[in-house]
């Protein structure tokens, strides 16, 4: 089912419009919901407000990209783009499909954990116009990682 904007409330769009993270996935269908970005979303969300570490990124996208092969089609999913103007960054990290698949619950978490802190140092990579603590907000985001079973506070922030 497709949403358009008249279905949406005018409050559900100024929450969208005022949220600063974003957490998705380009997951092949069998693997969802093993891998589930939603855990990751619901908790920075939570706990991150990027403000606290300069105007230099108001929006970080991340794509989390589960295929088994990347085609030349797809392979914009993977890699990153700064948007200075919008002060904002898109970024998608591939994570290993075959590991997934062989894999439990926790393991593709730490694989999910490890793809997203990876793909926050490529903020590194760009100059930024304005200042943002990149390795400020990798610890922090690292911290919430370390905290045992962190994903099973999604259940209790809905």
């Amino acid at each position: 089912m497709t949403v358009n904007k008249e279905q949406i409330s005018t409050a559900e769009i100024q929450d969208l419009d005022n949220e600063r993270i974003f957490i998705s996935g380009r997951i092949w269908h069998e693997l969802y919901p093993k891998v589930n970005p939603s855990l990751f979303l619901k908790v920075l969300r939570q706990k991150i407000d990027l403000q606290k570490y300069g105007a230099g990124i108001a929006k970080f996208y991340f794509t989390f990209v589960v295929v088994e092969n990347l085609t030349p089609n797809f392979s914009n999913w993977v890699g990153s783009d700064y948007y200075p103007k919008k002060a904002s960054i898109d970024i998608g990290i591939r994570v290993p499909y075959e590991e997934v698949v062989a894999a439990d619950k926790a393991t593709v978490i730490k694989l999910m954990e490890d793809a997203l802190l990876l793909g926050i140092d490529t903020i590194g990579e760009y100059k930024l116009s304005v200042p943002f603590d990149y390795k400020a907000f990798k610890a922090d985001v690292a911290a919430i990682f370390s905290e045992e079973e962190w994903y099973k506070m999604e259940e209790t922030l809905d």
